[in-house]
């Protein structure tokens, strides 16, 4: 909670809250979903959830205008590369663990250093919140967690 206060650094409320979904860490992704449902209720505010894939693809789309989509790739923890491939504008397809990179596609997330650190990727980054404004409006969807089967 210090570090949420600290990011709002005496502005006004925010109008909404999103908050990242998954997949991810079981308890990391739970613990972010209690604190902001518990921020949305006390503020009065909606809270929205927001894949990590649809982050990563975010900033690569921020970095690329010309870009189509992305494979976005995440490491879900335990060594797990997870992505799913992200158009444009689009609402993040279903993510599956994976096992190699499909030849031709573009690459961002941190997590394709886990299957091939000398690919090319648009970033390695991890999911950055600072891009969930960047998340289309129907990317969004109701605040719980994202699990790999769903």
């Amino acid at each position: 909670m210090p570090g949420i206060a600290a990011l709002l650094g005496g502005q006004p409320r925010p109008h909404a809250i999103l908050v990242d979904i998954g997949p991810g860490s079981y308890t990391g992704i739970r613990i972010g979903i209690a604190a902001a449902r518990a921020l949305g209720l006390a503020w009065g505010i909606p809270v929205h959830g927001v894949s990590a894939l649809a982050l990563v693809a975010a900033q690569a789309f921020a970095d690329d205008q010309a870009l189509a989509s992305i494979l976005a790739v995440i490491d879900a923890g335990r060594g797990q590369p997870v992505g799913t491939k992200v158009a444009r504008g689009a609402v993040v397809p279903t993510a599956r663990v994976l096992t190699c990179l499909p030849a031709g596609e573009a690459l961002a997330g941190a997590g394709v250093q886990l299957l091939a650190p000398e690919a090319p990727t648009r970033h390695a980054s991890h999911p950055d919140a600072r891009y969930a404004g960047l998340v289309v409006p129907v990317a969004l969807g109701p605040p719980t967690a994202l699990y790999l089967d769903d």
